[in-house]
């Protein structure tokens, strides 16, 4: 049985950066999914409060994301009054190749997304209590697997998208680790803008016990919040939002894990506020204040680069100096080309940090470009860069500063 009778068509459209663009073609129906139905790619859960949505996107170079699109095709959720970007994506790893894709869920409560010429993609399994389920996004932003009991009263959540976060940390979601199996609990960057495939960074829980958070660039620490109160830290900026809000923070532990969550105690109105880990590993956290008559934007950044640009928009992430950097050199990105002869590199590429990296630790490298894919190319001392502004023109090299 399809869902389309209670469920949304939507055309294709390109979503602008602003409040309540996503409410104005979506309004409140389900936000429940039950076995043998079917959320097809043009069709939408909304939660009942009409908070967030869950559906199809297309992720694009810019802050913004395609819905009913025949581009590759992913399933997440995102805010209906906040940024217009995905706070979590159900299938990073594997993304629907065309418009075919619809997700379903089966009586044990696993989710899965079914396509055309390929085999099914699993966003969660192992679950294997048969019974009376469904699958519901609920106005917190979170995605719930549950027993359904006698009269339909909801019963224990059975899986949950909280427990697996991708690039955004939402008030109630928890990160740390388990205390069983030690396996960590965390918020990941996307590997590019149009991959949300983990990236080089992650943000979780200081496991040595201090109550703190750490951004990892990999292994490596790459930034600390310091010891958190209620009032944030030296490195975690909440000036702005503590005129408004009052925040919480919790670090806490149960049977199952040590965790870190936050929350929002008391507003003047209802308000959307996230944590986001981009791909340079900056922190942004948005709140959106609404009411009856106007909303109110906040949005503040922790950035873990320290070092002073120039330019604004270099690519700005903290590097360890080698013997031919000193740490003020930074790469900008300039529309053209390079002449000379460049070379590519694939392995271990999580996005344009890890090409940043590696170009920064090579003292020949003087400019490089990175793909959606991973893959990384560069240039070499002797080659030139020749500009090419324009507005149609898509191609971004990162050139070392002192290149003309």
């Amino acid at each position: 049985m399809a869902l389309s009778p209670t469920l949304v068509p939507l055309i294709l459209i390109l979503i602008p950066m602003f409040l309540g663009s996503v409410s104005a073609f979506s309004p409140l129906k389900t936000d429940t999914l039950k076995p043998g139905q079917q959320l097809r790619d043009w069709e939408q859960l909304i939660s009942s409060g009409g908070v967030f949505t869950l559906g199809f996107f297309t992720p694009t170079e810019s802050s913004t994301f395609l819905l009913g699109s025949a581009g590759v095709r992913y399933i997440g959720i995102w805010s209906q009054h906040g940024p217009i970007n995905p706070v979590w994506v159900g299938n990073p790893t594997e993304s629907v190749s065309d418009s075919s894709g619809s997700l379903s869920i089966d009586t044990n409560g696993n989710l899965k997304i079914t396509r055309a010429n390929a085999s099914p993609i699993m966003v969660n399994q192992h679950l294997s209590l048969a019974g009376n389920v469904s699958a519901t996004l609920l106005d917190s932003g979170n995605f719930v697997v549950r027993d359904i009991g006698p009269g339909g009263v909801p019963g224990r959540v059975l899986w949950q998208s909280f427990d697996h976060p991708t690039s955004i940390l939402l008030p109630g979601m928890k990160i740390g680790f388990s205390l069983k199996t030690k396996k960590e609990i965390s918020v990941t960057s996307w590997t590019s803008n149009l991959v949300p495939a983990s990236g080089a960074f992650r943000l979780g829980l200081d496991p040595s016990g201090v109550n703190q958070l750490l951004v990892w660039r990999h292994d490596d620490i790459y930034w600390s919040s310091g010891v958190l109160t209620n009032n944030g830290s030296s490195q975690l900026t909440l000036e702005l939002s503590r005129e408004y809000l009052d925040y919480e923070f919790k670090f806490g532990s149960d049977k199952y894990m040590k965790y870190f969550s936050y929350s929002i105690k008391k507003t003047n109105g209802s308000v959307y506020s996230s944590w986001s880990l981009d791909t340079l590993g900056q922190i942004t956290v948005t709140n959106v204040l609404r009411s009856n008559t106007s909303n109110r934007w906040i949005s503040e950044s922790s950035q873990p680069c320290t070092t002073d640009l120039k330019n604004s928009s270099a690519v700005c992430i903290t590097e360890k100096p080698t013997a031919c950097r000193k740490g003020s050199e930074y790469f900008e990105p300039r529309r053209g080309y390079m002449t000379g002869s460049g070379y590519y590199g694939y392995s271990l590429s999580f996005g344009l940090s890890d090409c940043h990296g590696s170009c920064w630790r090579n003292c020949s490298c003087i400019a490089f470009q990175s793909f959606s894919d991973g893959q990384c190319q560069y240039w070499g001392k002797g080659s030139k860069f020749f500009p090419y502004d324009s507005f149609t023109f898509e191609q971004k090299i990162y050139v070392l500063d002192s290149v003309k």
